[in-house]
């Protein structure tokens, strides 16, 4: 029995090392980002624009990672392919100055990363399943972990160096995740084999995916929800700055969103096999529309602190419960394709559109209102789901 426990041990300690270093590196840069590109002179209409860019990159690229991996001998080298091009890429646009050569970086950048988080999954998905008594949450909770401890002291050393080193950092972290994949090595099961893999194409496993209604409701509701937030995710450390937050402060107001999410993806892992995952994500969203109407009652750097809270348990209910969804209800052996569709094409959809109309909310209206478009997207999001999984009993579907 220890030769067998030995393997199953390094690939869920390797795969936690991996969320921990690769998501945890993300606070060096990600909370910071916008204002790397308010300070080179941008708008927020130029700053929405690249999203925009961004989000056609990866709608192009997603499935094309999530095929490659569904059909790979191995999903952990397609990864590393992609964490080790993104570090390539946050690196080159550190150099940038100029409007039009940064949009051609962070399309080159979205075309490299668009895989790294549904490939992520899946490979955690798939260790998980050779050790039944840890679920995705029990991996997941380690990004949540690594991002506390990190984004704090980003926030520090930007402020007291340069956005240069959250560049930095963020890089050399998805390079070491990239070399930290090598101790993993799940088991392939026999459905995952060349022969067994179908030949369909991407549009067919899109068909398949919308045949199931709780998988229609969730794309309408994710669509709304991500509409609604990405102006304000884009633009909070922003509104920050100008209540008069530091880079320490943005760093720990994020950081308090992570350190809920600690006990709150073991939380939602039994939540999901107690109820399934609609009514998680369900709750998800309710909490955090709660939270943005404290800050439009209250706004004031505390509030804030307050709704990264609350966003830290919404967004570990939303972690688990969408992922194990989609997964569980995938058309055969396209796990990997399905989670990109929803993570990375789904959402790409989205900020096309959203980019530029949050850019110019901000420019328009300010800060203050993206909350308020944010409480109304969670609401119709809960109400699609309320109403296309009504009659919809998920709770089988927890067994991945």
């Amino acid at each position: 029995m220890p030769n067998v426990a030995a393997p199953v041990r390094r690939n869920l300690w390797g795969i936690r090392l991996h969320y921990f270093i690769c998501i945890g590196g993300g606070g060096f840069l990600i909370p910071f980002v916008s204002l790397f590109f308010r300070r080179q002179g941008l708008s927020g209409t130029e700053i929405g624009l690249l999203s925009t860019m961004n989000a056609v990159a990866a709608l192009l690229a997603a499935p094309l990672w999530g095929r490659w991996s569904d059909r790979a001998a191995s999903r952990r080298r397609v990864l590393q392919v992609a964490l080790v091009a993104t570090a390539l890429t946050v690196m080159a646009l550190s150099q940038q100055r100029v409007f039009g050569w940064m949009a051609l970086v962070v399309s080159v950048q979205a075309l490299a990363g668009a895989g790294a988080e549904p490939l992520s999954d899946t490979l955690a998905l798939d260790v998980t399943r050779g050790a039944s008594q840890h679920g995705f949450g029990s991996v997941r909770v380690w990004g949540s972990l690594g991002w506390a401890l990190i984004v704090s002291l980003g926030g520090w050393l930007v402020e007291r160096t340069s956005l240069f080193v959250g560049f930095a950092g963020y890089a050399a972290s998805l390079a070491v995740s990239a070399l930290i994949l090598e101790l993993v090595n799940p088991a392939p099961s026999p459905a995952r084999s060349e022969a067994a893999v179908p030949r369909t194409s991407m549009w067919s496993v899109a068909r398949g995916l919308m045949q199931d209604p709780g998988l229609v409701g969730l794309a309408v509701a994710l669509m709304v929800v991500w509409l609604s937030s990405d102006g304000l995710m884009r633009f909070e450390a922003i509104f920050l700055d100008q209540l008069g937050a530091g880079e320490s402060l943005i760093g720990l107001s994020n950081a308090t969103a992570a350190v809920v999410e600690l006990p709150a993806m073991f939380w939602a892992d039994r939540l999901v096999k107690r109820l399934g995952p609609g009514p998680v994500l369900q709750a998800g969203l309710v909490l955090d529309a709660l939270a943005r109407g404290l800050v439009l009652a209250w706004p004031a750097v505390p509030a804030i602190f307050v709704r990264q809270a609350v966003a830290g348990m919404s967004f570990s209910f939303y972690s688990v419960a969408v992922v194990v969804f989609v997964s569980t209800h995938a058309p055969a052996r396209q796990s990997a394709t399905a989670l990109a569709f929803y993570a990375v094409t789904l959402r790409s959809l989205i900020q096309i559109l959203g980019g530029p109309l949050n850019g110019l909310a901000f420019d328009a209206f300010g800060a203050y209102w993206l909350y308020a478009i944010g409480l109304g997207g969670n609401v119709l999001g809960w109400l699609a789901l309320r109403f296309t999984m009504a009659n919809h009993n998920d709770r089988r579907f927890f067994h991945v």
